[in-house]
């Protein structure tokens, strides 16, 4: 592996990287926000560390926050949402960030859950809110604008008094909440120098040293907040972000912001070679990272014939802060598309800078090249633990340091290096384009709504061409007439778009289930294998015969 330039600096916490972020000179650029095509405004680092002092003293002063305090955030990306996240932490509260498309009722379950104290959001998203904390401030409908000059910034920062002598580095910086099996949410705490140690990873295996990179995913997800916002601080880069994606703008931004390094769901390739992009277009652009979905080997073989942009995969999970593997940019293109595409499954790479990554068998012992087992962890990025869920922590993490990932794969040595490959989830969770599903707390919600149909239904996430993985529904029922598929259509259509089946399969056969009646959703897989491509509206349709 390439070793790191000398100054990527691996921090243990977050008053340790402002204070890093003090030495820069001022006026070097830390962040520029787009709304579509639009440049909305920009922060240098010394207007940046600014608004971490005015946010930190407003913390403090006037809403009294302290350490171990939560501040949950809800709102699209935006530019004082980073010295918001600076700030908190810095105090030593963890940030709960809310995801804005999931609803007011997963929103009120992760307020009370985290016991936040507080709230900072989108004026009409907190109108939605039903159980709101303490304090609830409401950003701007105008962008904050950039302060007055970077050589006030140096003044006023100097005036800024000295960060506690304590460490923060095991103090809980961020709870994100994630689907489980049980159906509510988990809440994934994860320390300081865990998010500062995945971050470094990340810089040393793509040699970032103060380059400009580009976000279009939302910093409420653990890909844009790790890969991105922490990468570009701590190497004291240049991080361009947008308040969505728009694949019409992406081209035309990195090319005005000399773009190095960018980073994408699968889902979001396809727009990309819809407009047209190819690298004439981008010629600053060295690599794009695709993570927190699954990509298959012909979308990648597909996009890089057709642009001539490299794709690195990565791969992680919240438990471990981000990321643990990733394809290195510094392969030869043969050897990294021949990982990517040269066979059935994509590469993830082999485990980042002080990452162990082992392939367990059923007793936990680590298996041998080849031999399929569940993909586990060990390193500095790994959670604290599930936000007030021993039980649930105890299962993930167990007493010898590993973290069970669910994720099931084996590594092939390569040049004797370990490249890894997944072949599936041990665990149930629908990951569909990098946002998770609990399959029962939609199971739920329909039961709610069409309550004669209890014990003839399950959910499940199916292999998707396009997302990864879809959402259906099996329904024990040889017929459904005219009344049932009302109801069931309407209960759908009740949901968030996201949490919405878009096939419901009806049959005479048996849902799988185990001896015990424990369901079996994989088994499931080749009575939806018609459907991988499937778009638009609800199919209500008869299933095969036998699941």
């Amino acid at each position: 592996m390439t070793p790191p330039p000398p100054t990527i600096t691996r921090f243990s916490d977050i008053p340790e990287l402002l204070g890093a972020l003090r030495r820069l000179p001022p006026e070097r650029p830390g962040l520029t926000f787009y709304k579509g095509r639009a440049r909305q405004g920009s922060l240098s680092y010394g207007d940046l560390l600014v608004a971490v002092d005015r946010m930190t003293r407003r913390l403090r002063e006037e809403f009294g926050i302290q350490r171990g305090d939560r501040i949950a955030i809800l709102a699209a990306n935006r530019l004082e949402v980073p010295p918001l996240l600076l700030a908190t932490m810095r105090i030593g509260a963890a940030v709960v960030p809310l995801n804005p498309t999931t609803g007011p009722a997963d929103w009120d379950y992760v307020l009370a859950h985290s016991e936040a104290r507080a709230i900072f959001g989108a004026k009409e998203m907190l109108a939605r809110v039903g159980r709101l904390p303490p304090v609830v401030v409401a950003f701007e409908d105008e962008p904050v604008p950039a302060a007055e000059s970077t050589a006030g910034a140096a003044a006023a920062i100097s005036d800024e008094p000295a960060a506690p002598s304590s460490s923060l580095s095991r103090t809980m910086a961020v709870v994100l909440y994630t689907s489980g099996t049980t159906g509510n949410p988990k809440g994934v705490s994860l320390a300081q120098e865990s998010l500062l140690a995945n971050a470094w990873s990340m810089a040393v295996n793509f040699r970032l040293d103060g380059q400009t990179q580009f976000a279009v995913l939302p910093l409420y997800h653990a890909h844009a907040l790790g890969f991105g916002l922490m990468t570009a601080l701590t190497t004291g880069g240049h991080l361009v972000f947008t308040d969505r994606f728009d694949p019409f703008a992406w081209a035309e931004i990195v090319r005005a912001e000399k773009v190095l390094v960018t980073s994408v769901v699968p889902t979001l390739l396809t727009p990309l070679l819809q407009v047209g992009v190819r690298r004439d277009k981008v010629p600053t652009l060295r690599a794009i990272l695709v993570s927190s979905a699954p990509l298959t080997a012909d979308a990648a073989r597909t996009f890089e014939s057709k642009t001539e942009i490299p794709l690195i995969q990565g791969w992680g999970l919240s438990e471990y802060t981000n990321f643990a593997c990733c394809l290195s940019p510094d392969l030869p293109d043969a050897d990294r598309r021949r990982l990517l595409y040269g066979g059935e499954l994509t590469s993830i790479g082999g485990p980042l800078s002080g990452v162990e990554v082992k392939v367990a068998g059923p007793a936990g012992d680590a298996l041998p090249e080849d031999q399929r087992g569940e993909l586990c962890i060990r390193g500095p990025s790994t959670m604290l633990q599930y936000f007030k869920d021993a039980e649930a922590t105890g299962a993930m993490l167990g007493g010898d340091g590993w973290l069970r990932t669910g994720d099931e794969g084996y590594f092939r040595l390569d040049g004797g290096v370990p490249n890894f490959f997944i072949t599936g989830r041990i665990k149930e969770i629908i990951i569909r384009d990098g946002d998770k599903f609990s399959p029962l707390a939609i199971e739920r919600e329909l039961l709610a709504r069409v309550p004669d149909i209890e014990g003839r239904f399950v959910v499940l996430g199916f292999p998707h061409q396009t997302h990864g993985e879809e959402i259906g529904v099996y329904l024990e029922a040889e017929v459904v007439d005219d009344g049932l598929r009302a109801r069931l259509e309407t209960a759908v259509a009740a949901l968030p778009l996201e949490m919405r089946p878009k096939v419901l399969l009806h049959g005479a056969a048996p849902i799988p289930r185990t001896h015990t009646g424990k369901i079996q959703r994989r088994k499931l897989h080749p009575t939806f294998a018609a459907y991988r491509d499937c778009r638009g509206a609800l199919k209500i349709e008869r299933a095969p015969d036998s699941p």
